[in-house]
Protein backbone atom coordinates (compact mmCIF):
# COMPACT_ATOMS: atom_id res chain seq x y z
CA UNK A 1 0.00 0.00 0.00
CA UNK A 2 0.99 3.72 -0.89
CA UNK A 3 1.23 5.73 1.55
CA UNK A 4 0.11 9.51 1.20
CA UNK A 5 1.87 10.69 4.04
CA UNK A 6 5.61 9.84 4.35
CA UNK A 7 7.35 9.19 8.03
CA UNK A 8 9.25 12.63 7.12
CA UNK A 9 6.44 14.74 6.69
CA UNK A 10 4.70 13.33 9.68
CA UNK A 11 8.27 13.48 11.49
CA UNK A 12 8.45 17.70 10.52
CA UNK A 13 5.19 18.12 11.39
CA UNK A 14 5.09 16.81 15.29
CA UNK A 15 8.59 18.34 15.35
CA UNK A 16 7.09 21.54 14.32
CA UNK A 17 4.48 21.69 16.39
CA UNK A 18 6.92 20.11 19.83
CA UNK A 19 9.48 23.63 19.22
CA UNK A 20 7.37 26.15 17.85
CA UNK A 21 4.98 27.10 20.61
CA UNK A 22 7.49 29.98 21.90
CA UNK A 23 7.60 31.38 18.05
CA UNK A 24 4.06 31.43 18.05
CA UNK A 25 3.47 33.03 21.18
CA UNK A 26 6.18 35.87 20.69
CA UNK A 27 5.02 36.63 17.04
CA UNK A 28 1.16 37.31 18.53
CA UNK A 29 2.95 39.07 21.27
CA UNK A 30 4.81 41.48 18.64
CA UNK A 31 1.35 41.65 16.91
CA UNK A 32 -0.50 43.07 19.53
CA UNK A 33 2.49 45.33 20.52
CA UNK A 34 2.32 46.85 17.00
CA UNK A 35 -1.18 46.74 17.13
CA UNK A 36 -1.21 49.06 20.22
CA UNK A 37 1.43 51.34 19.66
CA UNK A 38 0.02 52.12 15.89
CA UNK A 39 -3.25 52.97 17.88
CA UNK A 40 -1.26 55.22 20.59
CA UNK A 41 0.96 56.81 17.58
CA UNK A 42 -2.21 57.60 16.09
CA UNK A 43 -3.68 59.14 19.31
CA UNK A 44 -0.93 61.15 19.94
CA UNK A 45 -0.78 62.62 16.70
CA UNK A 46 -4.20 63.68 16.38
CA UNK A 47 -3.43 65.01 19.85
CA UNK A 48 -0.90 66.91 18.30
CA UNK A 49 -2.53 68.13 15.31
CA UNK A 50 -2.90 71.50 14.73
CA UNK A 51 -6.60 71.04 12.78
CA UNK A 52 -9.60 73.26 13.06
CA UNK A 53 -12.19 70.28 13.27
CA UNK A 54 -11.59 66.38 14.49
CA UNK A 55 -12.02 65.15 10.95
CA UNK A 56 -8.95 67.11 9.56
CA UNK A 57 -6.76 66.01 13.01
CA UNK A 58 -7.44 62.10 12.49
CA UNK A 59 -6.68 63.13 8.29
CA UNK A 60 -3.36 64.51 9.22
CA UNK A 61 -2.64 61.87 11.77
CA UNK A 62 -3.60 59.13 9.81
CA UNK A 63 -1.00 60.61 6.71
CA UNK A 64 1.95 61.61 9.30
CA UNK A 65 5.21 59.45 8.51
CA UNK A 66 5.09 58.20 11.95
CA UNK A 67 1.97 56.37 11.61
CA UNK A 68 2.36 55.21 8.26
CA UNK A 69 6.51 53.33 10.00
CA UNK A 70 3.24 51.92 12.82
CA UNK A 71 1.12 50.69 10.20
CA UNK A 72 3.93 49.42 8.20
CA UNK A 73 5.51 47.59 11.36
CA UNK A 74 1.96 46.07 12.28
CA UNK A 75 1.87 44.56 9.56
CA UNK A 76 4.78 43.21 9.21
CA UNK A 77 3.70 41.90 12.78
CA UNK A 78 0.97 40.52 11.74
CA UNK A 79 2.48 38.60 8.43
CA UNK A 80 4.65 36.94 11.11
CA UNK A 81 2.05 35.85 13.04
CA UNK A 82 -0.38 34.63 10.42
CA UNK A 83 2.84 32.38 8.74
CA UNK A 84 3.27 30.71 11.87
CA UNK A 85 -0.24 29.99 12.50
CA UNK A 86 -0.40 28.48 8.86
CA UNK A 87 2.53 26.47 9.12
CA UNK A 88 0.87 25.27 12.49
CA UNK A 89 -1.93 24.48 10.62
CA UNK A 90 -0.41 22.79 7.60
CA UNK A 91 1.42 20.41 10.63
CA UNK A 92 -2.02 19.77 12.10
CA UNK A 93 -3.47 18.86 9.00
CA UNK A 94 -0.66 16.48 8.16
CA UNK A 95 -1.09 14.76 11.35
CA UNK A 96 -5.12 14.38 10.63
CA UNK A 97 -4.14 13.02 7.15
CA UNK A 98 -1.86 10.72 8.81
CA UNK A 99 -3.97 9.57 11.44
CA UNK A 100 -6.89 8.77 8.93
CA UNK A 101 -4.71 6.70 6.64
CA UNK A 102 -3.42 4.99 9.66
CA UNK A 103 -7.06 4.08 10.91
CA UNK A 104 -8.16 3.59 6.71
CA UNK A 105 -5.27 0.82 7.11
CA UNK A 106 -6.09 -0.76 9.93
CA UNK A 107 -9.76 -1.06 8.28
CA UNK A 108 -8.24 -2.80 5.62
CA UNK A 109 -9.21 0.31 3.19
CA UNK A 110 -6.42 1.61 2.02
CA UNK A 111 -6.26 4.78 0.17
CA UNK A 112 -5.70 4.25 -3.27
Amino acid sequence: MSRLITDDKIEAALNFLATSSEDIAAARAMRLRAEFRRKRVRAELIRKANEPNAQMREAWAESHPEYAAACESECEAVERDEFLRDRRNGADAVIEAWRSEQANARAGNGFR
